[in-house]
């Protein structure tokens, strides 16, 4: 028979007195809604969802994390012969050449651009969080401004059903 040496001190739910606890100091506040129209920084804002595509500096190994509802797609994996549903890389892969992280001369095969996914669903299949590793063609200061790649991701998002999201595009740490 084993015996935990892990001892509680079983007094604190025992013992029915209350504890002490610091005096809270309520602060009586207003919340007031407007219809004013204000000027914002535009550094602050992510990219809009509006199509947009980026100028190419070079390219580099990055990680996408993507997320997905499989319904009315024939899984993850491309395949190329022609059917009525799509699959989800083909539509990422479209996106992607459309924002301009894809040139020209390597759209149409993956092995082109190292594309490597963390795992692979079948058809109707959803996924929440699929990581997507490519040598993909970036912008000059892609990180410096936003170090989360949300706005590379916006971008990409731009050219995507509603369906599909890119949730962040990072460098990869090799």
């Amino acid at each position: 028979m084993a015996i935990s040496c892990l001892r509680l001190s079983l007094a604190p739910w025992l013992v029915k007195t209350p504890r002490p606890r610091p005096p809270l100091k309520v602060t009586p506040f207003r919340i007031i809604c407007t219809a004013q129209s204000s000027v914002v920084d535009e550094k602050e804002l992510p990219l809009p969802l509006s199509a947009c595509k980026w100028e190419p500096f070079r390219k580099k190994k990055v990680v996408m994390r993507v997320g997905y509802v499989g319904t009315d797609y024939r899984g993850l994996q491309l395949q190329r012969d022609e059917h009525e549903l799509s699959t989800i890389e083909n539509e990422l892969e479209t996106a992607i050449f459309k924002a301009g992280g894809i040139r020209d001369s390597n759209f149409g095969d993956l092995h082109k651009i190292a594309w490597a996914r963390s795992s692979r669903t079948d058809k109707g299949v959803h996924s929440l969080a699929t990581m997507i590793s490519l040598k993909m063609e970036i912008p000059e200061d892609a990180w410096k401004e936003d170090p989360n790649g949300i706005a590379l991701a916006n971008c990409v998002n731009s050219y995507l059903p509603d369906n599909i999201r890119v949730f962040s595009i990072l460098p990869s740490q090799k």
